[in-house]
Order: structure tokens, then C-alpha cells, then sequence
């Protein structure tokens, strides 16, 4: 019977997929084990309920962490550009100007002042379809 709920479990967290019902699937393993070396109903269903509590309250806390973690290179789409070179294609002032960036022509402002056209800049933030550059050095 513990075998079957650890089954039907693992299949709902694999439509899941958040490790709660992998947890519940751990504590019906631990029920089942309970089962094996003799224990009675009574004994199994508290070693499912305290295994569920721990599993849910300390395993499941740890994996979701290691599953959620990215590397410190990670960055994607608009984290990727901050901090990425450009180039200014004309002049760049607080309010308008262009850049090429990652290959790309950007729509740009600066940071601070107006930078000329064919100037070395870094990308700070992007605002919407806007990067945000400031003088490199």
C-alpha cells in the first residue's frame, strides 16, 4: 500500500514538479519501511506524518535551493547587458542618442552629461528598449 502511494505521489510531483509531493512520496517510503521490519498501522502512519514534517519543513527547503541556484554567469537577456561595452553611433546625451551594442543598434541616454559619437561607453540599466550608458574609464 506504501509503495503504491510513494508511485502515485512521484507521479503527481511530475506534473508538479515544486517537490511537495516528492517529499510526501519520501515519507510513504519511510512508512513502507516501517511496514517491512513489522511495525503496526499505528506506528507506520506517525512515521509517515514525521517524515512528512521533516521532509517537507528541511529536505524539500535544501533542494529547492540547489534546484533554483544559477551560476554567477547565468545572466540572461536584459541582466546580460548591464555592465556589457558599447559604442556610440552619435552623440549620447540624457535624453537620446544610439549605441551599438552586442551587435545590435540601441536607442541610449547617458547616465550623466552627453558623450560623443564614437565613444567607448558601459551599459548601466536598460529601460525598456533604452540602454543607459555611461564613459568607459
Amino acid at each position: 500500500m506504501w509503495f503504491a502511494a510513494a508511485g502515485v505521489l512521484l507521479i503527481v510531483e511530475m506534473l508538479t514538479v515544486d517537490l511537495l509531493f516528492a517529499s510526501l512520496a519520501f515519507s510513504a517510503l519511510l512508512a513502507a519501511g516501517a511496514n517491512g521490519l513489522g511495525y503496526g498501522v499505528a506506528i507506520q502512519g506517525v512515521v509517515f506524518g514525521v517524515g512528512a514534517v521533516g521532509s517537507l519543513m528541511f529536505l524539500r527547503p535544501v533542494a529547492l535551493r540547489h534546484l533554483k541556484k544559477k551560476p554567477a554567469d547565468h545572466a540572461t537577456n536584459v541582466e546580460a547587458l548591464i555592465g556589457a561595452p558599447a559604442l556610440t553611433l552619435s552623440p549620447v546625451n540624457e535624453s537620446e542618442g544610439l549605441v551599438k551594442l552586442s551587435g545590435e543598434t540601441w536607442s541610449a541616454r547617458s547616465n550623466k552629461g552627453e558623450i560623443e559619437s564614437g565613444a567607448r561607453v558601459e551599459v548601466v540599466a536598460i529601460e525598456g528598449a533604452t540602454a543607459v550608458v555611461k564613459r568607459k574609464g
